[in-house]
Order: C-alpha cells, then structure tokens, then sequence
C-alpha cells in the first residue's frame, strides 16, 4: 500500500470538493429528507412531541426509553444510506461516474450492514463508557467496516475484522483525519448550518479517497490516474452492483 499523509488526502478531498458537490449533497439532501420524514411520523405514532426541556434529565431519559424502537428504525435507515454516499465518495475517487440514485443499491445489503453499524456502536459505547480512548480508537478502526464489506460481502463480523486491521496499521492517518472532519462539522453547526452544504459533501469525498488509499486493490484499473472532478472510464471493480 501507498504511504499517503493526511495533509494530501485534505487537498485532494477540497479538489473534488470544488469540482462539484453532486451527487453527494443531492444524495445528503434526499436521506435526510426520507430520516425525517420517518422520524416525523415515528414520533407522531409515538405521542411524543418536540421540542422538550433538555435541562429536564427524567425527561430527556424516558424520552429516551420510550424513542428506543424509533432508534433502532434511525439506525437501520442510516446503515444502507451511510455506506451508499460513502460509496458515492469512493466513486468519484476513483474517477467514475456517480448518480444521487446510486446511494440506494446499497439497500441490497441492508441486513449485513445494519448488523455492522448496530455492533459497531455496541462496541464503541461499551469502550466510551469504560474509557473513552477505546471508545474512540473503536470507532477509528471500524469505520471502513461498512464500505469494505460492499467488495468481499461474506461474514459482517469478518468484514469488520479485516477492516480493522488495516485500519489499525493506519491509525495514525486515520484518526486524525476523523478528527479534522468533526471539527469542521461542528464548525459547520455555528453558521445555522449553512456550511453544511460544503462540508458534508466534503466528508464523504474524504471517506472516499481515504478508503482509496487504505485498500488500493479495489480501486478499477486505468491507463493514467484520473484527477479530481474529472470521470475516466474505467473497468467495473468487483463491486456490489448487480
């Protein structure tokens, strides 16, 4: 594997980033619209009305209780839809061609994938609330879990082991890389939210080039690297699609 840095992966993620938002802020835009549309209806059917006093911690905690099944159905939507606009990221990365519609073949595989993100947030909760290093260094390392298992499939928890792995031997570029992201989302939160519209589409060109560069082998075949914004035609990599 390349030895890239994480100054090169920022710099190309801001080039694809300025070569063009869509698809992933069409994308970003069209599942947040479906999450809330679900989470509008969840609370309804639950009698659960918004906003509440956050200052309250009964309340907030039996809100909590009572929105467990709510969050359970957040997450299965999130599961498909997250790896989908990660795999939109990887796409451009890689210079293929990529489509708002294309977050949703990801749904294929929604099952393997729920399994992944609802072990992966057992284990980085029970590791934040031992201490929060293994929280956080559980986190890093099974965050390409998702995006890997959509090239070799088979076992969930196999998925997420070999992605751990290389994540692991990478840490040092990952978990800073995930530390930028956060800052400029919360960042992004202090404009109303206004930035969000650069900085998400951002992220998931960052997710993308940086599972690039972690797993290099899935990355389609071409006769001279594709450079940011621009779409070479490639050969189809061994990928989820039918």
């Amino acid at each position: 594997m390349r030895n890239p840095d994480l100054l090169s992966i920022l710099k190309e993620t801001w080039l694809h980033t300025k070569a063009g938002l869509q698809p992933i802020l069409g994308a970003s835009l069209l599942v947040f619209a479906i999450t809330m549309g679900v989470l509008t209806l969840g609370l309804s059917l639950l009698g659960i009305e918004l906003p509440m006093d956050l200052a309250d911690e009964e309340a907030v905690a039996n809100l909590m209780n009572e929105t467990l099944p709510l969050q359970m159905l957040m997450l299965t939507l999130w599961a498909p839809f997250g790896a989908g606009l990660a795999y939109l990221g990887w796409r451009r990365a890689t210079g293929q061609d990529a489509s708002v519609m294309q977050v949703f073949n990801t749904w294929a595989m929604a099952v393997p994938l729920v399994l992944i993100a609802l072990v992966t947030e057992v284990l980085t909760s029970l590791g934040t609330y031992m201490m929060v290093l293994p929280g956080l260094y559980l986190m890093a390392v099974l965050s390409q879990a998702n995006l890997y298992y959509l090239f070799h499939r088979g076992s969930p928890l196999r998925a997420m082991l070999n992605s751990a792995k290389v994540v692991h031997r990478n840490l040092l570029l990952v978990f800073p890389f995930y530390v930028v992201m956060a800052v400029l989302m919360v960042a992004s939160f202090m404009t109303m939210g206004v930035a969000l519209v650069v900085t998400v589409p951002y992220y998931f060109y960052g997710k993308g080039v940086l599972f690039r560069e972690l797993f290099p082998e899935l990355t389609p075949a071409t006769e001279e690297p594709a450079h940011a914004g621009e779409s070479t035609p490639v050969s189809k990599p061994d990928s989820f699609e039918a």
